[in-house]
């Protein structure tokens, strides 16, 4: 990866085409000023690369994680693997907002752990910053649940769950 504040970077269409400038343009680093290590019961993350909503982060999938099922609501999401990005990417295996995932993490990751990269494409109306917080579904443990907090403080949030698009505001028990 380079670090190139020459780079001109157009704007992007979709996630596809960001992904193509991105890769064909050396992985450049270009994190936002205000970046940060974020961790979690299953994962750390930092952002790599952030222009207008788009962003890569770096994900490194602590060993033998528990990643249940979620989406990640307002978001596109590519997951690459390490070792993949010399190779031709599947575009296929977006995961539109609104598309669950999770399953399969916990036999890639087996014992050692392992360590992928994410191409988003946040919707317009967000402000980014790690798809680990733009979550709905259960979650990893309470680091994680801290985490969705502090992006999202009125969101439903509970030991084992989080819903980013439902304020606790609006679930009535009784």
């Amino acid at each position: 990866m380079i670090l190139n504040l020459n780079l001109e970077i157009p704007d992007f269409s979709s996630l596809e085409e960001f992904v193509e400038w991105y890769t064909s343009n050396g992985m450049p680093l270009l994190p936002p000023s205000n970046r940060e290590v974020f961790l979690s019961d299953d994962a750390t993350a930092t952002c790599l690369f952030r222009h207008k909503q788009y962003q890569v982060e770096l994900y490194l999938i602590h060993p033998n994680p528990i990643i249940p099922i979620h989406e990640h609501p307002g978001v596109e999401n590519l997951e690459i693997p390490q070792a993949s990005w010399s190779d031709k990417i599947d575009y296929n295996q977006i995961q539109r907002s609104g598309m669950s995932h999770g399953v399969g993490f916990k036999e890639r990751a087996s014992h050692n752990g392992f360590a992928l990269y994410s191409a988003q494409k946040w919707d317009d109306n967000l402000e980014l910053s790690t798809i680990g917080a733009r979550w709905k579904g259960h979650t990893a443990g309470p680091m994680h649940e801290t985490l969705i907090k502090r992006f999202n403080p009125d969101c439903l949030c509970y030991p084992g769950y989080a819903d980013v698009t439902t304020t606790s505001k609006q679930i009535n028990i009784y």
